[in-house]
């Protein structure tokens, strides 16, 4: 990519921009993808223990040891055990974009490829997109929450 001539391009992914990159760059862009496989290697293992706790972990036992005690109780464990379910999906399909970029972006860095590294890029904006779209979700859900707790204590 650093002594290359640059070609009109027969693949769209080819020369998107028609950017070289000198080995200073390369060295960076290197040096992201490690750091972003780090973050997802990281992440997963976290989704793993999620899992492992919500299905092993050990519940307080607030509640007497009545029948009505342990159905709540039964009620919380499911509770946790389908939040980390949800919450291990939605971040796996997140991370696996990351993961993508970084192994894509590498590998292109390291062939001098520039089709596998606009692979890696565009996974990378796959990841930021999606994660933009949920936080907004997130956001939303969170603003309406406020306000009907707002509007509930108005109504008191």
């Amino acid at each position: 990519m650093e002594d290359q001539q640059l070609t009109p391009a027969s693949n769209p992914l080819d020369n998107f921009f028609n950017i070289a990159f000198d080995s200073s760059t390369r060295t960076q862009v290197r040096q992201a993808a490690l750091w972003a496989k780090i973050c997802t290697l990281s992440a997963f293992a976290g989704y793993a223990i999620a899992l492992v706790v919500a299905f092993f972990g050990r519940q307080e036992q607030r509640y007497t040891m009545s029948e009505e005690g342990l159905q709540v109780t039964s009620y919380a464990r499911t509770g946790a055990i389908i939040g980390a379910l949800i919450t291990v999906a939605i971040g796996v399909f997140i991370n696996y974009f990351l993961y993508r970029f970084a192994v894509s972006t590498a590998r292109g860095m390291d062939s001098m490829d520039s089709i596998r590294t606009n692979d890696g890029f565009n996974n990378l904006r796959r990841y930021f997109k999606i994660y933009g779209v949920l936080l907004i979700i997130g956001l939303s859900i969170a603003v309406l929450g406020i306000v009907f707790v707002l509007i509930g204590l108005a109504m008191r």
